[in-house]
């Protein structure tokens, strides 16, 4: 009789793939998909970041002049100013968590909610969240994220990074792509890649021990990919972001060798409009501090040069360092922040 040897199945030693569970499957209601669940879960969130942000003080942010700008709604008669309306409500997406909305489509998100039950009007909580849930749905079936191979990331980061057209395999633990599905659901284009693993570098002061530690090594995208959003305009696809998002969500279950994952981190060069990062922040992610560039070693000695900003999740990320993002950026990114953490210090 022949035995077989038990395989291990802790999730450290389970391939890539596994991730894929996270995908729709067709042929079951989509009630039961996980992605699905995931969706209403998300969506939940989005409606409570809602009613925080509809609750703070004009004082603090002009949510009626932002909306107004964007057509959500038919109040002119208020007098603002058209500068700052604007600035505000290109943040909205950012302090919503609403990765790859326009900033009209979570201005008209915000101008429903204004009549929500939970606020007194006559909307019902449950069909607002079941729309913001149908919304999430709709993109998910366009925008598949599934693993790949090594060599087809590399290829592909080598393809679309201009900064760091190379990767290293060595450690790395997940290589993900995002597909497009056009509207007859038959055609799939590659056009992101992320890879993580194991840190590269030092991985900062804490209580989270290496092997919980997730780093996102490289990320890569197609330039120039749009879609129509609700009211027909072409904006972009920000599969990047959706990207960064799924490798936090698999933070828990990232750790080697026993340990649990306790730490995302990520880097952007100081300078950069880091619009994938900002659009996270809603999430968890913050920046945590900078790290100067030093003398280059080797081929690519640019990057080493370059200042970069540090970016950290989960349950072992760093307090955020606001004064490292530009002023502009600042405060919506605390805003959003805020909504999740209502204790943060606002520097």
């Amino acid at each position: 009789m022949i035995r077989r040897a038990k395989r291990d199945r802790s999730p450290a030693s389970r391939s890539p793939q596994w991730f894929e569970q996270f995908n729709p499957r067709g042929g079951v209601p989509r009630e039961s998909l996980p992605g699905f669940r995931r969706a209403a879960t998300t969506a939940a969130a989005i409606f409570d970041r809602a009613l925080a942000l509809l609750d703070e003080p004009p004082s603090e942010i002009d949510l009626a002049a932002a909306l107004a700008v964007l057509g959500s709604t038919d109040d002119e008669s208020g007098e603002y100013d058209d500068e700052e309306a604007q600035a505000v409500a290109r943040e909205l997406p950012i302090l919503l968590g609403t990765i790859d909305w326009t900033p009209e489509e979570a201005g008209d998100l915000l101008a429903v909610v204004l009549d929500a039950e939970a606020r007194g009007g006559i909307v019902p909580d449950d069909d607002i969240r079941a729309r913001i849930t149908e919304r999430i749905w709709d993109a998910e079936q366009h925008l598949e994220l599934r693993s790949i191979d090594k060599d087809q990331a590399c290829e592909f980061v080598a393809q679309h990074h201009s900064l760091l057209p190379y990767c290293n395999p060595r450690g790395m633990m997940y290589a993900i792509g995002a597909f497009w599905r056009d509207e007859t659901h038959r055609g799939r284009e590659l056009i992101a890649v992320a890879t993580a693993g194991t840190p590269t570098g030092r991985w900062g002061p804490g209580e989270c021990p290496v092997d919980g530690i997730l780093e996102l090594t490289r990320i890569a995208s197609v330039s120039g990919l749009t879609r129509l959003d609700r009211r027909g305009r072409a904006v972009p696809v920000n599969a990047s972001s959706a990207l960064a998002s799924r490798l936090i969500d698999l933070l828990p279950t990232s750790g080697r060798r026993g340990a649990v994952g306790c730490r995302f981190v990520t880097y952007s060069v100081l300078g950069e409009r880091a619009t994938t990062y900002l659009a996270l922040v809603a999430k968890g992610l913050r920046p945590v501090g900078i790290i100067r560039g030093k003398p280059p070693k080797g081929a690519y000695g640019e990057v080493a040069r370059m200042d970069k900003i540090v970016w950290e999740a989960g349950p072992a990320a760093r307090e955020p360092d606001w004064s490292v993002l530009p002023a502009e950026r600042r405060a919506g990114a605390v805003r959003a922040f805020s909504a999740l953490r209502p204790d943060v210090r606002r520097k």
